[in-house]
């Protein structure tokens, strides 16, 4: 698969499943321009050596211009001196043109003298040759520094820098978004935007990590309410393309990192051979850490907390099922990832989130943030109180059968939002399961329900007409069907009972979550406009409304999947 970016003289193509990022027109440019420099220093040699001419008939001269090209030319080919242009700017890319014509100079006077054998008129080639040497390599490297010092110069903000910047642009395709000094490349993809922060700053953040190449590129990835994530793209010397997940950990809502990058290790480490979802390949199916390079899992700076993940490429996401059997699909992924995580000492991963899953806890934070009204928002929110407050009885379902040991503690994903799977491109099968932060020991209840509260719901999580909102049952039943196959045989009746409760449970505990936030200022979730944490409020009070009056159909549906897989579940 090819690809041709006009603007930007970039060509791409997949080679045995790796990205690889070639440069024809500019690379050939790069030549061309020193092969006009080294056609200039041969004649500015024979004017330093002018006695060398009657000795140096044309036709002999040719012969050591033509062995000269193709051993510079050859040599600088060979170590990868014009793979990659924009190293022109910095000091591994002068290093590697030294040792290239260092050697190449060497050979050139060796092959000179050897051929002063053969052809007896040039009986003294050696201080033509040692002339041409020193002035090509000096002039050549001299082009390298002068144009990385244009390079500086052109950032600055000047008339005249303005225009150096032009001509950098339209000789040598610079790209001056990068912060790479000779840059031509900077890829932005949809829908990720670029980078909001400062990219001097992320630069210097993701060169701590481990990671192969060098940066060309970082782009702000505009998903998930609470880490702040860009995708980091760095080429190596080959001209193969790497990419990482950099994510700025949200410190409030997870203030011991190491007790979450604890369970982030553990759940990758035990998942990653283990949980094979049909997609995957050979990627695996969870994310793994990259650490820093002195070894750490994360690291603290000014700005922040940071981590490096890896990141699945040719794969999206969705926020809203696109088919049934997609939604299906997710059912079985989740499902899979529960039923995994089951052979994990539970001792050995701890609560980093305390109360996350617990709608009673949520209720009562609820209330205490109405009597502070600390940002005066509650008299507009009044309805929505009503509402909540209208179904508190329920609130205990699950957390209640939890604490009285009716039902199990399990090991749970707690987030299990669908664009927290990864499909792949081409088959559309899931790749992988991300955002493990919140794994911790809950009940797969809140999973469940959480899954059907974002997959079935027919509007956006913050639909601001509440006329959209609705429960699709095909989906629900979709949904259900590829869970209970996955993982039903683990769980118990009592579990199994309560099925029907949890969309509804974890869908208002969601809509107190937001409500809750609203009032309080904006300060857990992420919001990209003012009063988007009341809109998803609403929208999840709204499901929940329609929900309660299709609970019948939901109770029917899971009864006949019960009875499909043979499963041990009553339901009233």
């Amino acid at each position: 698969m090819e690809h041709l970016d006009t603007k930007s003289n970039i060509q791409r193509k997949i080679v045995s499943g790796t990205e690889v990022i070639e440069r024809k027109s500019i690379r050939w440019m790069m030549v061309f321009y020193d092969a006009v420099i080294y056609f200039l220093c041969w004649f500015g040699a024979f004017a330093v050596q002018p006695s060398i001419v009657e000795k140096l008939p044309l036709s002999t001269a040719c012969v050591y211009l033509f062995a000269g090209a193709v051993l510079y030319f050859v040599l600088r080919l060979v170590l990868r001196c014009y793979n990659q242009i924009f190293r022109y700017g910095s000091v591994y890319a002068f290093t590697r043109q030294m040792i290239a014509d260092v050697f190449a100079t060497g050979l050139y006077i060796a092959v000179g003298m050897l051929l002063s054998k053969v052809f007896h008129k040039a009986s003294a080639p050696f201080t033509l040759l040692l002339s041409f040497a020193a002035v090509y390599v000096l002039l050549s490297m001299g082009v390298r520094l002068g144009y990385y010092q244009m390079y500086r110069f052109a950032e600055k903000n000047t008339r005249i820098s303005r225009w150096t910047q032009r001509v950098l642009e339209l000789f040598a395709h610079v790209d001056f978004h990068s912060n790479t000094p000779g840059a031509i490349l900077h890829l932005v993809l949809e829908p990720e935007t670029r980078a909001t922060e400062p990219i001097n700053e992320l630069q210097s953040i993701a060169d701590r990590f481990a990671i192969r190449g060098d940066i060309t590129s970082i782009t702000q990835i505009n998903k998930g309410y609470i880490n702040r994530t860009y995708k980091v793209e760095t080429l190596s010397d080959a001209g193969h393309v790497h990419k990482y997940t950099l994510q700025r950990i949200n410190t409030n809502v997870f203030p011991d990192v190491d007790a979450l990058m604890d369970n982030f290790k553990i759940t990758t480490n035990h998942l990653f051979g283990r949980l094979l979802l049909p997609g995957r390949g050979k990627r695996g199916s969870v994310q793994q850490f990259r650490p820093t390079k002195d070894g750490r899992s994360y690291l603290w700076d000014d700005s922040g907390c940071w981590r490096m993940l890896t990141y699945f490429d040719n794969v999206y996401s969705l926020d809203i099922p696109e088919r049934p059997e997609t939604f299906y699909q997710a059912g079985r992924a989740f499902g899979m990832f529960m039923k995994e995580m089951c052979d994990v000492d539970i001792a050995h991963i701890k609560n980093v989130i305390p109360n996350f899953h617990n709608t009673k806890s949520r209720y009562l934070d609820l209330e205490d943030a109405i009597v502070k009204d600390v940002k005066g928002r509650v008299k507009q929110v009044q309805p929505e109180i009503e509402f909540v407050r209208a179904r508190a009885d329920r609130y205990g379902m699950i957390s209640d059968a939890l604490e009285s040991g009716l039902i199990p503690t399990r090991i749970c994903h707690n987030d299990c939002n669908l664009n927290n799977i990864l499909f792949d491109n081409t088959t559309h099968l899931p790749v992988a399961i991300i955002d493990l932060d919140t794994v911790m020991p809950s009940s797969p209840l809140y999973d469940y329900g959480d899954s059907m509260r974002i997959g079935t719901n027919t509007a956006k999580d913050d639909e601001k007409d509440l006329s959209k909102v609705s429960c699709n049952l095909e989906l629900y039943e979709r949904y259900a069907r590829g869970y209970l196959e996955a993982c039903g045989g683990v769980l118990t009746p009592e579990e199994l009972a309560l099925l029907p409760y949890a969309s509804l449970i974890i869908t208002v505990e969601d809509g107190i979550r937001f409500l809750m936030d609203h009032i309080n200022g904006d300060t857990y979730y992420n919001i990209y406009y003012p009063g988007q944490n009341l809109d998803r409020a609403r929208t999840q009070l709204k499901l929940v409304e329609d929900m309660e009056q299709k609970l019948p159909e939901i109770k029917q549906i899971l009864r006949d999947i019960y009875m499909d897989l043979n499963l041990n579940g009553q339901i009233d």
